[in-house]
C-alpha cells in the first residue's frame, strides 16, 4: 500500500512515497506533473462531504444551472439578475435616444456634403502683395539659427587635405602629430622638438611641428615648380593609399612596399628597363626621340627629392640618397635620429592620420608648384636649365648616325664621362 504524504523541506512542498516503495522518488510541486500515476488521486481515498450547498463543485449551483429548474434556494437570486437586466436595458435605450437628438442636426445629409466637396476653395491670397509677404516671412522663419561651419572630418584629410598656409595648431592637436614615443625609447637628437613627458610619454612641440612643415613644403613647392622627380616612400601597410595619393596629387612618384637595396648605388642593374620619355616645357611627349632612347644606354634618372614617411624602416633609403646628395624629408619620431633626413618634421609618425595630413600638405604644395610650372611652360618658359638635356640628346643623335665599331666607343666615353 502506498502512503501520500505532504512534506516541507527546504521551504519547498515535495510529495513522497512511504518506506515501502522500491523506488523513492521525489518531485518538487513547481515541476507537477498530471502524467505521473503518484500524482494522480486515487479512487480509494476518502472524498469529503461537502457542507455548503449550492457550491460551485455541486451540480446544484448556479454555473450548472442553465436549462434546469431552479431550486428554492436559488429563486430570490434569479429575480435580483433579472430586473437588474431590465434596469440596463431600460437606461441602454435612455443613452441612445439621447445621443440621437444631441447629433440630429450635426450630421449633413449627402446633398450638401457633394456640394462642399465640389465647391472651388477660397483663394490663399488676396493679392501679390499678400503672396509676397509670406514668402519673405518664410524666408525669415528658415533663415533664423545658427550653422556650424568649423567641424573636424578626419576622412577628408586623405582626398582633400589642406594646403601648408591652411594648416593649424588645433588641426595638429586633432590628428594626434604632438604624441611621441616612451621616454626610454628617445634620441637625443630630438631634445629640441619635445615640450614635455605626460605619463613616461614625450609630447613634441606642435608649434616647432607646424614651422618644419612650412619650411618642407617651400622646398617641395619649388622642387615641383624646376621640373624636379619628387618619389614618397613610405612602406607601411596603412601608408599605402596616402602614399599614392600624395604622390599622385604633386605629381611625383611613390614607393608603398619595399625600397630595394641598391636602388641608387645599383641603379644601372636595378632600374636599367625603366622606361624614360622626353618632354616639353608643356609636358607633352617627343616622340621621336622614343625609339633612340630604347636602343642607347643611358644614365639612370635619380630623383631630386625624396619624402620618407618611416625613415626607421628605411634607413638604406635614407643612406643611398645621402652618398648622391639627394636632399631628403622626413617625419621624425622621438625615436628617429633627425641627422637621417635633410629637412625632419618632428610628428607622430605611428598614426595613420598625423601621417595623411603632414603628407597631403607637402602633396599640396608639390601641386602648386607644378601649377606654376605649366603657366610658365604654356607662356613658353622654362623653369629650369635644358642646357644638359639639350647636349645629351644631340649627343644621342650623333651616335645613331654612327657604325657599329664607333658606337660603342662613344658609349663608352659616355660611361666614363658620367
Amino acid at each position: 500500500m502506498v502512503l501520500r504524504q505532504t512534506i516541507i523541506r527546504h521551504g519547498r512542498t515535495v510529495v513522497s512515497s512511504s518506506t515501502k516503495c522500491i523506488q523513492r522518488s521525489r518531485s518538487y510541486a513547481t515541476s507537477y506533473n498530471i502524467n505521473n500515476p503518484q500524482h494522480r488521486q486515487s479512487e480509494r481515498d476518502h472524498q469529503p462531504i461537502r457542507s455548503i450547498p449550492g457550491h460551485p463543485d455541486d451540480p446544484s449551483s448556479l454555473l450548472d444551472a442553465i436549462g434546469h429548474e431552479g431550486t428554492p434556494g436559488t429563486a430570490p437570486i434569479e429575480g435580483s439578475v433579472s430586473s437588474s437586466a431590465d434596469d440596463i436595458s431600460s437606461l441602454r435605450g435612455q443613452v441612445l435616444s439621447y445621443v440621437a437628438s444631441q447629433n440630429s442636426g450635426a450630421i449633413p445629409s449627402p446633398k450638401s456634403f457633394l456640394e462642399q466637396q465640389n465647391a472651388l476653395p477660397p483663394p490663399p491670397y488676396e493679392s501679390p502683395e499678400a503672396l509676397e509677404a509670406s514668402r519673405e516671412a518664410h524666408r525669415e522663419l528658415t533663415s533664423s539659427g545658427s550653422t556650424q561651419s568649423h567641424i573636424y572630418q578626419p576622412w577628408t584629410i586623405l582626398q582633400n587635405p589642406p594646403t601648408p598656409d591652411q594648416v593649424t595648431l588645433p588641426m595638429l592637436l586633432a590628428n594626434q602629430c604632438h604624441l611621441g614615443h616612451a621616454t626610454a625609447l628617445w634620441h637625443p637628437g630630438n631634445s629640441t622638438y619635445i615640450f614635455g613627458i605626460r605619463e613616461n610619454i614625450h609630447i613634441i612641440s606642435l608649434e616647432i611641428t607646424l614651422s618644419y612643415l612650412r619650411r618642407a613644403a617651400k622646398v617641395v613647392q619649388e622642387v615641383a615648380r624646376r621640373g624636379g622627380i619628387i618619389l614618397f616612400v613610405g612602406t607601411r601597410k596603412a601608408m599605402r593609399d596616402v602614399v599614392v595619393n600624395s604622390a599622385t596629387l604633386a605629381g611625383g612618384y611613390h614607393i608603398f612596399q619595399r625600397w630595394i637595396p641598391g636602388s641608387l648605388t645599383n641603379g644601372q642593374q636595378i632600374l636599367d628597363r625603366c622606361a624614360v620619355k622626353v618632354v616639353n616645357a608643356a609636358d607633352e611627349e617627343l616622340e621621336q626621340y622614343r625609339e633612340p632612347l630604347k636602343s642607347s644606354s643611358r644614365a639612370v634618372l635619380r630623383p631630386d627629392l625624396v619624402v620618407c614617411l618611416n625613415p626607421l624602416e628605411n634607413e638604406v633609403c635614407l643612406h643611398e640618397c645621402g652618398l648622391y646628395n639627394v636632399p631628403t624629408i622626413g617625419i621624425v619620431d622621438t625615436d628617429v635620429n633627425p641627422a637621417w633626413v635633410t629637412y625632419p618634421i618632428p610628428a607622430n609618425d605611428d598614426s595613420p592620420r598625423s601621417v595623411a595630413l603632414i603628407s597631403g600638405a607637402l602633396a599640396r604644395a608639390g601641386e602648386q608648384g607644378q601649377m606654376l610650372r605649366r603657366e610658365e611652360g604654356l607662356q613658353g618658359k622654362t623653369t629650369y636649365d635644358t642646357r644638359g638635356v639639350q647636349r645629351y640628346l644631340q649627343g644621342m643623335g650623333e651616335i645613331a648616325g654612327l657604325d657599329v665599331q664607333e658606337r660603342g666607343k662613344q658609349g663608352k666615353a659616355d660611361k666614363d664621362f658620367d
